[in-house]
């Protein structure tokens, strides 16, 4: 597990986090609870079976890349969920990187990056769409997706901050406007990031 970067990162009303260390079991298993406590009787053991596993795979998903939080909604907006999802990493330098600067630069040649502030500090917004995958079997592997990533340089340590948004491409017919209604929040949630000392990040991790 990296060096964690402390960071704050204001959540609106409906949102949990789940620290990817040796609190992430708990922490799942309370939005696991959550989500169960609010189905209908009869579709409890599904829903709990099915969040389980997704929050099992997304959670994993994140670890394998030096992730250090995730944050998910828990809450129905007009009876649907909001379809994104928002990750954290602290990712080690690469060979030829010897500080975040470095790391930042490299980050912003691979396109589609712009230039932005974050909390006072140097950062790069990256946005691409990621295509469907189909496994060989027919089974949807990967869902289409929009990802914003935030690459930003703390204030002090020599990793990166990367805050990245992944926003499920719906089935429907105003999947568009959808999408750039969840970009805008996502966006808004990002720009709220501040670095701050662990005792202010820890007493901020409530924050839902």
């Amino acid at each position: 597990m990296p060096d964690l970067v402390d960071y704050l990162l204001v959540l609106p009303p409906g949102w949990a986090r789940i620290p990817l260390d040796e609190r992430a079991s708990a922490a799942s298993s309370a939005i696991v609870n959550r989500a169960v406590a609010n189905a209908p009787i009869s579709a409890q053991a599904q829903v709990r079976r099915f969040v389980t596993k997704q929050l099992r795979d997304v959670t994993q998903g994140a670890q394998t890349i030096s992730g250090t939080d995730l944050y998910l909604p828990t809450e129905l907006i007009d009876g649907a969920p909001v379809p994104l999802s928002i990750s954290s990493s602290a990712p080690q330098l690469t060979a030829g990187e010897n500080s975040a600067a470095d790391a930042l630069l490299a980050f912003a040649a691979r396109g589609g990056a712009t230039a932005v502030e974050v909390g006072g500090r140097l950062a790069v917004r990256q946005a691409g769409d990621v295509p469907v995958v189909i496994a060989a079997n027919g089974e949807l592997q990967i869902p289409a997706s929009r990802r914003i990533s935030y690459a930003i340089v703390p204030p002090t340590g020599d990793r990166l901050l990367v805050v990245t948004g992944s926003m499920l491409r719906m089935d429907t017919p105003d999947v568009d406007d959808l999408l750039d209604a969840v970009e805008q929040l996502f966006d808004a949630m990002a720009l709220t990031i501040r670095f701050a000392p662990t005792a202010a990040r820890a007493a901020a991790a409530g924050v839902s």
